[in-house]
């Protein structure tokens, strides 16, 4: 499984935030520590976040809104 497969179980569910929850931030820095291992960047990784949620918010305020939440999240995760 590469480190875009795991991206999705970073969301609890389709609409939800990126690692709102332990066990989904738990998936996220699995995820995360596999894409660097890969060469990823962190805008790599924030594009596969972007492209998830499009999948499933259909409204460009509400996506605009989870994505600036999402890329705080990505932010605080990545240093780890």
């Amino acid at each position: 499984m590469t480190w875009r497969d795991q991206i999705a179980g970073a969301f609890g569910f389709g609409t939800a935030p990126f690692a709102l929850h332990r066990s989904d931030a738990d998936l996220a820095k699995a995820a995360i520590r596999s894409a660097k291992a890969e060469g990823a960047t962190r805008e790599d990784f924030a594009r596969e976040i972007a492209l998830y949620a499009r999948k499933y918010v259909s409204s460009e305020g509400i996506l605009r809104e989870r994505l600036r939440q999402d890329s705080a999240t990505l932010d605080r995760l990545w240093k780890v």
